[in-house]
């Protein structure tokens, strides 16, 4: 029984992950869609939260600013004065696409502490030891949130039904 509930769980954890990939904090993820890239890229433009988006076949490629950080409980006081910024690349297939966000970066919404309001720093920053590898705290707790975070800002559903 453990051993399904950990396949289970394994499974589901490779579709949405966040990884340390040559000292560079991705984080990647497949999502069924069942319109075309052409439709989904009227998704973004509409949603307003993305910019320079462009289509090339059926890759989009884009940015995204100011998106805010949401959180219930304890995280990081650079999560908590910061929203991120990135680019993200989205690849299509047939029934779904895989989003690849790189570039992740904290833009500080107030001077508290260390952080000068406006201030940019990359993630790695925060995230990464000098191996390259997750900081155990930044594993524990603020991956979470930043993975929740992510998936929804790249969440279009399809069901409009009420």
């Amino acid at each position: 029984m453990k051993v399904i509930i950990f396949l289970i769980l394994a499974n589901t954890m490779a579709f949405a992950q966040i990884e340390a990939d040559n000292g560079q904090v991705v984080w990647r993820t497949v999502k069924e869609y069942e319109g075309n890239s052409e439709s989904l890229l009227k998704r973004l433009k509409f949603s307003g939260k993305f910019s320079n988006l462009e289509l090339l076949e059926d890759t989009i490629i884009g940015k995204f600013t100011n998106a805010p950080i949401n959180f219930q409980g304890f995280a990081s006081m650079y999560l908590m004065a910061s929203n991120m910024m990135g680019s993200f690349i989205i690849q299509f297939k047939e029934g779904r696409y895989r989003i690849t966000v790189k570039n992740l970066q904290l833009k500080s919404q107030t001077s508290v502490g260390v952080f000068d309001e406006g201030s940019i720093e990359a993630i790695e920053k925060y995230a990464l030891n000098a191996n390259g590898e997750f900081r155990k705290r930044f594993k524990s707790r603020d991956l979470p949130i930043l993975e929740d975070n992510l998936s929804k800002l790249f969440e279009f559903s399809q069901k409009d039904d009420w």
